[in-house]
């Protein structure tokens, strides 16, 4: 995999753009405001001559690319600014005093107020927009690639006429991009950021055209001249940006076990792989009864496969214990169904619709332990688990993805490789591990019975205190998906 990266570094450390309504601030800049910017620098003065096919052909091909991740560095809102600018009626002063009539109003009134609160930029104060590129279409995207890398340095502004820069063009791999500073954006559904689809390039090229004969004259005596505003862009599409670190939410359904008779059926804390398993069981049966893919079964219901990616493509299986503000409960009533981070598969959703009333099924005995309810709406004890926080700890124990060797800097650093392999890449400030329980109804650390294939790897309970607020759920370490290392917030 290779990364198109264009680098856009903000000569005075402040962004002022805003929203294409122009009513509200926007950060990070949107991608279509960088096409924007990239066509206009092709085209000013002499280098219109020399914007050739083959730069056209690489825009085209950059504005069929789905929407870029973006790289900023982090903001914070400057103090608002007024500035006063001519509104350009002294034409009207100038007829007047030349026919000797006293004007309506004087030239120091002729002025519109414009506020102004810019983005005050931090770190290198760059901006760094990058398209993915398979190593599969490489050979025929490099020259495209290559073609924007050296347009870019081309780039004055972005954003208003005030905010100039300075500008590359640059292909990074991985791991280059993987330590580029600043907070990772990606795009998901939703509106607010315009992005470029197949025709933006040649609208832009028409309103380029057009700006080249703004002033128009109209016939017949007496007639005056006027500047003609450009038509609005129309052609482009919207996504939201939200902060990876942060910002990215897992779907998640919640079931309340019922006894059959409308109250709770619960269950000890340390039965919670036990719970996962009857729920795992509960989904696969629903699934097959449905007639889903066969494929999509075994990995995303059943967690099998071989490669990396489907320790995390899958459902979790999460017991919710009950965590009371004091005393002592810790008895799970509650389970939930976590998708992976970005999922939105429909045979997902068709298939949590159907699991209400389904039965928990002790497949040892064959007997019946529960069935499980829908729960609409986030309650007290769910929102525990779900509601966004700096600091989190656990309520079943931590399995750590290898062995600590009793030492604490080595246990930490493997509290990091599970947040790394669950897909979390908030920055951490802290951690802090113990073997006693964090909540009052949890157990020890070693009282949670887990599989066979986890009991040589040291389990513990843990507080981590992230950089940033981080969405529930969080769930890490060995038995991520079936019961361990479930977390609940800790406010912060």
């Amino acid at each position: 995999m290779r990364w198109l990266c264009i680098e856009v570094h903000f000569l005075a450390g402040r962004y002022h753009g805003k929203a294409d309504d122009g009513r509200a601030a926007q950060w990070p800049p949107n991608p279509h405001r960088l096409f924007q910017a990239l066509v206009a620098a092709g085209n000013l003065g002499f280098r219109r001559t020399e914007f050739s096919d083959a730069k056209k052909g690489a825009l085209r091909w950059l504005e069929r690319r789905p929407a870029p991740e973006i790289v900023a560095p982090r903001q914070c809102a400057a103090s608002a600014l007024r500035l006063y600018v001519p509104n350009n009626d002294l034409d009207k002063v100038a007829r007047a005093w030349a026919a000797g009539k006293e004007p309506e109003k004087q030239p120091n009134e002729l002025r519109t107020d414009k506020d102004l609160r810019p983005h005050s930029l931090d770190g290198d104060a760059t901006v760094r927009f990058l398209w993915p590129i398979d190593d599969s279409e490489w050979p025929a995207a490099q020259s495209h690639a290559e073609i924007l890398c050296g347009e870019a340095a081309h780039l004055h502004a972005l954003g208003l006429g005030i905010d100039l820069v300075a500008a590359r063009g640059r292909i990074l791999a991985g791991a280059e991009k993987a330590s580029l500073p600043g907070e990772a954006w990606i795009p998901q559904e939703g509106i607010g950021w315009r992005i470029t689809i197949e025709g933006s390039l040649d609208e832009l090229l028409l309103r380029h055209e057009d700006q080249r004969s703004r002033l128009q004259l109209a016939h017949g005596r007496g007639s005056e001249r006027w500047v003609a505003a450009p038509a609005p862009p129309s052609v482009y599409d919207e996504v939201r940006y939200v902060r990876r670190a942060a910002g990215r939410r897992r779907p998640v359904h919640l079931f309340t076990l019922d006894n059959g008779n409308g109250g709770f059926r619960s269950f000890a804390p340390g039965r919670a792989i036990e719970v996962a398993a009857w729920l795992r069981h509960a989904v696969h049966e629903r699934a097959k009864t449905l007639g889903l893919d066969p494929a999509f079964v075994e990995r995303f219901v059943c967690g099998h496969g071989e490669d990396e990616s489907a320790k995390n493509d899958r459902l979790s299986y999460l017991p919710l214990p009950t965590l009371p503000a004091k005393g002592r409960d810790g008895r799970i009533r509650r389970v939930m169904l976590a998708e992976p981070f970005g999922s939105g598969n429909p045979a997902a959703r068709d298939l949590v619709r159907a699991l209400s009333s389904a039965p928990l099924v002790d497949e040892k005995t064959g007997e019946i332990v529960a069935e499980l309810r829908a729960e609409p709406f986030p309650g007290t004890v769910t929102n525990q688990y779900l509601r966004k926080a700096h600091q989190w700890g656990t309520v079943t124990p931590l399995a750590l993805p290898g062995r600590d060797d009793y030492r604490s800097a080595k246990a930490h650093a493997l509290v990091l490789k599970a947040l790394a392999q669950a897909g979390y890449t908030t920055p951490v400030l802290e951690i802090h591990l113990q073997r006693e329980p964090v909540f009052a109804g949890a157990e020890m650390a070693g009282a949670y019975r887990v599989p066979a294939y986890l009991k040589s790897f040291p389990r513990t309970h843990a507080v981590i205190t992230f950089d940033q607020e981080v969405f529930g759920p969080v769930a890490i370490g060995g038995g991520r998906h079936i019961g361990l290392g479930i977390f609940a917030n800790l406010g912060g």
